[in-house]
């Protein structure tokens, strides 16, 4: 094997094994004695791109290009690369490149068609990604992207069905997920609000949460939980093991501390900067980032109480919150909860993209999850304007006797 074979060999066989900068050092011994080779200038790029270099891995794939511009897949690479850098016009270009070369290029395409999406070009990008589809309809990041343009412009039935189309080939897509819920929860067919944009409102709100809700909005709905709690709570029970759903910044905290005192006060919530805000408090003796539909129901510790003061005002559908709380009840533990009320049954989304529910919806589905109905109070939670915005405050309790199955506790 010749010298300079020999030496490709050995970069090849490093870079494979992931010893990235020991095959990077022999890559450049070859080009030091001959820097027209392409192999080297490409290979180096790739690893760029695997080590987070995106800007070198770029500019390398550029001079790779100038020895090999026939070759397809490197325009396609490089356009990658620009679109990870946000330089989706330089990245369109590459991609056209790729075309000109390789007309039947579904990944080219499909890419091409994200650009188009990220500079506003939403019929440019369902055109492609309609292309890219029929050529290969196996790509789900395709369908989801699809989804996303048709979305932005208003399509939401056809993006729902470009969604299922992506999870039918991924079911648990994260992205394809995601958005589905987004734009059901647009068509008002949501049993809740999608989690991903209750990260993002909560994390935009926290810096002027407190000041918002209490001095502009007059927000009551932790004052009313405590009033309802010393009412129902047994007289001189505790220390009490507490769970603050969506703890927010605290207020639910600060307003039950001396009932956790000598217990325990937890709190989950699925906004990062709301988690930091209550963090700052120095109340809580353990904060959980996450959704409380999906931690409620795993194993963790039990509570003798458990409260959510203006969290169920984003969920419409509150059987998975009831079952998961029901199991995370010691017996005999009470749910002390608010939510904005409507007459009638059932439960509705607001136009303010909230929930309302009706008192024989909670009661029924109270009976339905094996919580007993201890009282359920009318209330005024917050001011929309000048119109206050009614609730109730509900108070519900596990059975004493009861055995918690598959409950695993700390």
């Amino acid at each position: 094997m010749p010298a300079n074979d020999s030496l490709i060999q050995r970069a090849r066989d490093l870079q494979s094994a992931g010893r990235f900068v020991e095959a990077a050092d022999v890559y450049q011994q070859i080009l030091l004695a001959d820097p027209m080779q392409f192999e080297p200038f490409y290979s180096l790029a790739m690893i760029a791109v695997q080590t987070g270099q995106l800007e070198e891995a770029q500019l390398l794939l550029n001079n790779a290009m100038k020895l090999q511009p026939g070759f397809a897949e490197g325009w396609y690479a490089r356009g990658l690369v620009l679109l990870q850098l946000k330089r989706p016009r330089e990245a369109m270009e590459c991609f056209d490149r790729a075309l000109a070369i390789r007309p039947e290029y579904a990944e080219a395409l499909s890419s091409r068609a994200t650009a188009f999406l990220e500079l506003g070009q939403l019929d440019a990008a369902i055109a492609d990604f309609d292309r890219a589809l029929v050529l290969d309809s196996t790509q789900a990041i395709s369908w989801n992207n699809r989804g996303n343009a048709l979305a932005q412009t208003g399509r939401l039935e056809e993006a729902i069905s470009s969604y299922d189309k992506a999870l039918a080939l991924v079911p648990f897509l994260p992205q394809a997920l995601e958005n589905r819920d987004s734009a059901m929860f647009q068509l008002k067919r949501a049993g809740r609000c999608p989690p991903g944009y209750m990260r993002h409102l909560f994390d935009d709100f926290a810096p002027t949460y407190d000041q918002t809700m209490l001095h502009k909005l007059g927000y009551a709905a932790h004052l009313h939980l405590r009033a309802l709690a010393d009412a129902v709570l047994p007289k001189g029970a505790g220390p009490w093991r507490i769970l603050d759903l969506g703890c927010g910044t605290g207020l639910v905290g600060e307003a039950f501390k001396d009932l956790g005192a000598g217990g325990r006060l937890d709190g989950i919530d699925i906004a990062p900067r709301m988690i930091e805000a209550a963090r700052a408090r120095g109340l809580y003796d353990e904060l959980i980032l996450g959704d409380l539909e999906v931690l409620l129901p795993a194993p963790g510790p039990s509570y003798s109480l458990i409260l959510a003061a203006d969290t169920m005002i984003y969920v419409g559908d509150l059987e998975p919150t009831f079952r998961g709380v029901a199991r995370r009840l010691d017996p005999g533990g009470f749910y002390l909860f608010a939510v904005e009320s409507k007459d009638g049954e059932g439960w509705e989304q607001t136009p303010m993209n909230r929930f309302a529910h009706s008192e024989s919806y909670l009661r029924r589905l109270a009976g339905q999850t094996g919580l007993d109905v201890v009282d359920i109070k009318p209330c005024k939670l917050r001011n929309e304007g000048v119109t206050p915005v009614e609730g109730f405050a509900v108070a519900l309790r596990a059975p004493s006797g009861g055995v918690r199955s598959g409950l695993a506790t700390d």
